[in-house]
């Protein structure tokens, strides 16, 4: 009997986990929720600017217990790629087939959650990252990846996976 009631109590414990705290609601303000954030604040948050110009525009913000997140994807007209990642002061780099270019299952989440394209999923990418000092009021860097890929007519769609870290 008392096996039985510690099983119960383990697997409604699971349960409250994964539905509650693993998988809050949407702007719930706690930790894992996912938040409505404008083009905006994710831009603030990222340190990266969409171009002038730059079209399919999508977005997503993650609270997290001890580290928010941002996603923002983008596309670029012909031309604009060279100027916009000199802006960022990164280097793309092609991403080894094999690693995924450091694309994990967090990143594509966030992406799909964002409604954009998989960047797993657009051919050749390439890829780079930076570094940035806390913004006002915050005490922590923020890590920030950049993927890129070449698009038939010319154009470049940009991905970014930006999260504040200790």
């Amino acid at each position: 009997m008392v096996v039985a009631v510690v099983l119960v109590a383990g697997v409604a414990g699971g349960l409250w986990w994964v539905r509650g705290v693993g998988d809050p609601a949407g702007d719930g303000g706690r930790a894992g929720a996912w938040a409505t954030a404008g083009v905006a604040q994710v831009e603030e948050f990222a340190r990266v600017r969409v171009p002038e110009g730059a079209g399919e525009v999508r977005q997503a913000y993650r609270r997290g217990f001890q580290d928010d997140q941002a996603w923002l994807s983008f596309r670029l007209p012909s031309g604009a790629e060279a100027g916009f990642l000199a802006g960022l002061r990164v280097t793309a780099v092609p991403v080894v087939p094999t690693d995924g270019g450091s694309l994990g299952e967090v990143a594509a989440e966030g992406f799909r959650k964002a409604g954009a394209p998989d960047p797993r999923q657009a051919g050749a990418l390439r890829t780079g990252g930076f570094v940035a000092e806390p913004l006002p009021g915050h005490s922590k860097r923020l890590a920030a990846t950049v993927w890129v890929a070449a698009e038939p007519d010319g154009g470049s769609r940009v991905w970014v996976y930006a999260m504040d870290a200790p």
